[in-house]
């Protein structure tokens, strides 16, 4: 990667987001973030822009395209290049059984955690292949690949299932570009959406999930800074062996990434239907 990378993040004014920025900015990559809410977006920057630092902010909603095209051509506009992407945004949607969801407020989830990751993917990737390199990392979802799915959340759930096939096979797009995509699987993170989720109650997010955040909320939850390291080195030269592939910040050291530079095609991979689970035994 260049000298001074540019990168992209959107939800990147709170929670995992934040975190992410200022790992970025701390390892010398210019970041323009944007957040829905303007209040969000403007305490943000006064904490990213602090000891020298200059990260731009714009206000957009990653559901609508226009939107997305107006954060690239800002993005664009103030850094010179766009290196990095990290489609951060996201929200829960609609809780409960399926058949008490507002379909519209489950679609806006999809138009939320999908449809803004591909818009703001397409946008990019024209000018990363022009710049011969390029990195766009995915923040995928609770439970995704796991043995267990999320009752009860189906349209977020669904949403980030997608996430997770769309990077496996963009990245098989672009492989001959020397753009490389991967999903990070962030673990029990306590951000505004466990909050939301604790605040709708155990009647819409079922016992199990309500007194699971409980926990969490009370433990600490998932370090975010452990999301935000995981993505760094994903955003760096040393992450160029590693694409379509979906990883977890909370089981997937940075250090044992870094040492595994021949990957089978079914290692850190959503599922194979072939029978097998498509997770390998390996020697730690």
């Amino acid at each position: 990667m260049l000298q001074n990378p540019k990168a992209i993040i959107t939800g990147g004014t709170r929670g995992i987001g934040l975190a992410i920025a200022k790992e970025l900015i701390s390892e010398g990559t210019s970041v323009t973030v944007c957040s829905r809410s303007l209040k969000e977006l403007e305490s943000a920057l006064t904490v990213l822009n602090q000891n020298g630092h200059l990260v731009n902010g714009i206000c957009a909603d990653v559901s609508k395209y226009n939107q997305c095209n107006k954060l690239v051509k800002f993005a664009l506009k103030k850094m010179g290049r766009i290196d990095i992407l990290v489609n951060n945004a996201g929200i829960y949607g609609p809780i409960g059984p399926l058949e008490e969801n507002d379909l519209c407020l489950w679609q806006k989830t999809i138009e939320v955690n999908l449809m803004g990751m591909v818009y703001c993917s397409q946008l990019v990737i024209p000018l990363m292949k022009k710049q011969g390199q390029g990195k766009i990392i995915n923040l995928c979802g609770s439970g995704v690949g796991s043995p267990h799915s999320l009752p009860r959340f189906s349209a977020y759930y669904t949403s980030k299932t997608a996430v997770a096939g769309f990077t496996e096979v963009i990245a098989s797009e672009l492989e001959d570009y020397n753009i490389q995509i991967n999903a990070v699987f962030p673990g029990a993170v306590n951000t505004a959406m466990t909050d939301y989720l604790l605040k709708v109650g155990p009647e819409k997010s079922g016992k199990t999930m309500y007194e699971n955040a409980l926990k969490q909320k009370k433990a600490g939850g998932t370090p975010p800074e452990l999301v935000a390291k995981l993505t760094a080195f994903l955003a760096s030269d040393n992450a160029n062996h590693l694409t379509g592939r979906l990883l977890s910040a909370k089981w997937d050291s940075v250090e044992q990434l870094n040492k595994e530079k021949k990957l089978s095609s079914s290692t850190y991979r959503l599922r194979r239907i072939d029978n097998a689970l498509f997770y390998e035994k390996r020697e730690k």
